[in-house]
């Protein structure tokens, strides 16, 4: 069995110390995954702590159906997309500042005190391409590309959190490359390295 599916039976059984623990591995991902949708970190932590309740007071009826990474992800793409639609809020873009793996603001690009004048300009063209063309991606695209490129699910996962079928998602994100790659056709563009290659054999767009 899935090593935090015990710990959220654990959690069931009235163990606080076994919330703790997932909270601790789960909050700065699902900060990130939120924020990559609504744009707005205080929005991005009103919906983690929205996720973290929900299984928390849901966790009398906890069933193991599935890897728990598949069962929290899921609550929290509801969460974003219904958030998004109600507010109107424009899904981040990948060259905009991210919230890290631990929740901390990160950036696409180095510290521009570290590179030279004319790569940051080189990066900062290339960013507003790379922008646009993600902006351009229906939400189901963008939301595969996030989990697999950002929360490194397997295609098997991705199904399991948008409820698609294994073909359905590799079309899914196959459509989703396809229109990156004629986007970004000539962009000198390397993402850094927290941004993870497609799983399942997929290549870097550019």
């Amino acid at each position: 069995m899935d090593a935090d599916c015990e710990l959220m039976l654990q959690v069931k059984k009235g163990e606080v110390a076994a919330f703790n623990q997932i909270l601790e591995k789960y909050q700065g991902p699902i900060i990130n995954f939120a924020y990559r949708f609504v744009g707005s970190r205080e929005k991005a932590e009103e919906i983690a702590q929205e996720v973290f309740l929900r299984i928390y007071l849901a966790r009398g009826r906890y069933r193991v159906r599935a890897k728990f990474s598949t069962y929290i992800y899921r609550i929290a793409k509801n969460l974003s997309l219904n958030t998004l639609r109600k507010r109107k809020l424009r899904i981040i873009s990948l060259n905009q500042p991210i919230p890290g793996k631990n929740g901390e603001i990160e950036r696409e690009f180095a510290d521009s005190s570290q590179i030279s004048p004319a790569e940051v300009l080189a990066k900062k063209e290339a960013g507003a391409r790379v922008k646009k063309a993600l902006d351009s991606l229906p939400a189901p695209q963008k939301t595969a590309i996030i989990l697999n490129r950002y929360n490194d699910l397997s295609y098997e996962e991705i199904g399991k959190v948008m409820n698609l079928s294994l073909p359905a998602v590799k079309s899914l994100l196959h459509r989703a490359k396809e229109s990156l790659r004629k986007r970004l056709k000539g962009v000198n563009y390397t993402p850094p390295p927290h941004i993870l290659p497609l799983k399942g054999g997929g290549k870097r767009w550019g």
